[in-house]
């Protein structure tokens, strides 16, 4: 495959990259439909850009299942509990693989795009920034984690409170927007520079399907994440009147 053929798919996958002219707002992300072009190819042969799109498809339905959680209960009401310490494991691992990848993507780009293409350089030395943001954020939630766990789940109020911020931080930083560098990856990546950027393997498939059951398991129907869209606006999943 030549860098061309995966051009149309290749703006889903950059579910963080900022687009320059929201550098000042600090918005990152990707809308539903730049979603679509790789999560449907999942059903196809393996391939990086649909192990990318499943996962980040994935990940949003976690989110907005969080999300449905946190808006049904108030801060330190813990009828959710098993949900909210799911999802937190959830993100950690599943934050940290969207973080490598789109890191990967990062460091081609900044290697690879004319140094003389100024405004594309500093789009990335902010998306780095932004970038660093999100892990430490990820690593204080993690933290949290660990700490609940360590407590027998006693101290649920502090990791309650933990989590409803790294909620709020990560949907700022989230947010839908067009891939300002579509024209680069479009152009620049190979086939092999996909899959060297995704970075997955059985091992990082079991783990994110295992960590997925997780979440499914210790939610209500109407909460489970699957019954989520898994697109950006953090949409409620449909309700049936029978």
């Amino acid at each position: 495959m030549t860098a061309r053929r995966v051009q149309g798919v290749s703006i889903a996958c950059l579910l963080v990259f900022l687009p320059l002219a929201a550098a000042a707002t600090g918005k990152q992300g990707f809308s539903a439909e730049e979603m679509d072009g790789v999560t449907n190819m999942v059903d196809a042969d393996f391939n990086p850009l649909a192990e990318l799109g499943r996962e980040r498809r994935r990940q949003m339905q976690v989110r907005q299942a969080l999300n449905a959680a946190l808006e049904q209960t108030g801060p330190g009401a813990d009828s959710h509990a098993p949900l909210l310490e799911a999802c937190a494991g959830y993100m950690v691992v599943s934050m940290g693989r969207l973080d490598l990848t789109d890191m990967n993507i990062h460091d081609l780009l900044r290697e690879r795009v004319p140094r003389e293409n100024a405004q594309v350089h500093e789009g990335l030395e902010l998306l780095g920034e932004r970038q660093e943001k999100a892990r430490a954020a990820t690593a204080v939630l993690e933290e949290a984690l660990r700490a609940y766990r360590d407590s027998g789940r006693a101290e649920f109020m502090t990791f309650d409170q933990a989590i409803r911020h790294y909620h709020r931080i990560v949907s700022d930083l989230m947010t839908p927007r067009k891939n300002p560098y579509q024209k680069y990856t479009d152009e620049l990546f190979s086939s092999d520079d996909w899959a060297h950027i995704a970075a997955a393997n059985d091992e990082t498939i079991a783990t994110e399907q295992r960590l997925f059951d997780a979440v499914s398991a210790a939610a209500p129907d109407a909460l489970k994440p699957e019954a989520f869209s898994g697109t950006h606006g953090m949409q409620r999943p449909q309700i049936s009147n029978r």
